[in-house]
């Protein structure tokens, strides 16, 4: 599968959602300290910004489905090029942004400790106290790196026990459907209840390190086995993309209206979850998580009618390099890479925010030419034997 444009700039979108959150809660000004600056536009819906870590959830879902689905399921595709090319693309950057991370606290009298091992490996999401150690938002690439590792057998288990042999050719009929649902859920529930397990054996034994899968609240918001929904709705819209009928009726003008729909339905759960937290009870918050992930899905098959409208504005060529460097722009935030940047705009007033925007993606453009993009091709050319690809 080639490029969808419009996607690459949908993960610029989810990672600036992101950064706005941590701007609005943990970047206040001199001006406004520990008070989220409300002459910001929309600034209560940025309070809600994590959602954008749910939307990198559903696309990672589609896009390493679209990518690897057909390979495995034809022979053509390798365990040994698919994990060299999913280490290419998220170790180099992590390991140095991780290693100057940890050489500047050190430098700042924060002495070498275990907790570093567990940083450096990718792994802080399994650890309740230590999650946002180390780079803070790396705990959302334990789970990514876990649904990785589980993705070919899902595509297996899809293949051979839910799609059958003619599922291609044929029209899916209501008991296809029911088998791909039930092997979507089952893998959700396999996983949940492994999870579930390993926290009740590490109370049992009382591991307290690093609060180790410490209990089932951390389980549901930062391992797979508590947000393998939002990558299994990824997983369903890729196969709605791969069977090509849907775009039988979603011509470019209704898919523009559907990205368009999609994305104030998005906005709206945003407002319910953080406005609307004051008032309205937890239930309904949890519900807009789900219809967030959702309206995430049909927004991506949206913009895969690449001659919609919308598509097309968003295959603009600054969006999607900043999508191809979002990354960065994710990782970066809350580091120390940080630190000089918002020393230097505190005082520039309302153009505080703008400025740090530009910075921000300055440096991770840097980051992306010198370090992540040479690095990726340089491994997948030396351990895959292979081309390098878009994945």
């Amino acid at each position: 599968m080639s490029e969808i444009r419009g996607l690459t700039s949908l993960r610029a979108i989810a990672a600036f959602l992101v950064f706005m959150y941590h701007y609005a809660w943990l970047f206040p000004s001199n001006a406004h300290e520990g008070i989220p600056d409300f002459s910001v536009p929309f600034m209560r819906l940025w309070m809600s910004g994590q959602v954008g870590v749910s939307i990198f959830f559903v696309l990672s879902g589609f896009l390493i489905t679209r990518l690897y689905y057909d390979r495995f399921s034809a022979g053509t595709g390798t365990l040994r090029l698919y994990f060299v090319k999913r280490i290419a693309r998220i170790w180099p950057l992590f390991l140095v942004l991780a290693v100057v991370q940890h050489v500047v606290l050190w430098a700042r009298g924060t002495p070498p400790s275990l907790d570093w091992l567990v940083t450096l490996t990718m792994t802080q999401g399994f650890f309740r106290d230590l999650r946002y150690s180390g780079l803070p938002t790396a705990w959302s690439l334990t789970i990514e790196e876990s649904f990785y590792a589980v993705a070919p057998s899902l595509y297996v288990i899809i293949g051979a026990f839910a799609l059958g042999r003619h599922a291609d050719i044929r029209p899916w009929s209501t008991a296809t459907t029911a088998r791909f649902v039930l092997a979507l859920s089952g893998a959700a529930a396999a996983l949940f209840g492994c999870s579930a397990v390993l926290v009740y054996f590490v109370q049992a034994f009382g591991w307290k390190f690093g609060g180790f899968m410490g209990d089932i609240t951390h389980v549901l918001h930062a391992t797979l086995g508590g947000r393998f929904a939002e990558f299994g709705i990824g997983v369903a819209c890729a196969f709605v993309h791969r069977r090509g009928r849907i775009f039988c009726h979603l011509d470019s003008v209704r898919a523009s209206a559907l990205a368009v729909a999609s994305a104030l339905g998005i906005a709206l759960c945003m407002w319910i979850k953080g406005v609307g937290g004051e008032f309205v009870p937890a239930w309904p918050q949890y519900a807009c998580s789900y219809a967030i992930a959702i309206l995430t899905g049909v927004l991506i098959l949206a913009l895969s009618q690449e001659e919609a409208r919308v598509s097309r504005l968003l295959s603009n060529g600054l969006l999607v390099y900043l999508g191809r460097i979002s990354y960065g722009f994710y990782l970066i935030q809350l580091t120390v890479i940080m630190d000089p940047m918002l020393r230097f705009t505190d005082s520039l007033g309302p153009w505080r925010l703008p400025a740090l925007c530009i910075l921000m993606n300055l440096v991770c453009a840097g980051l992306y030419e010198l370090v992540e993009n040479p690095a990726r091709r340089g491994i997948v050319a030396r351990f895959g034997g292979a081309a390098v690809g878009q994945a």
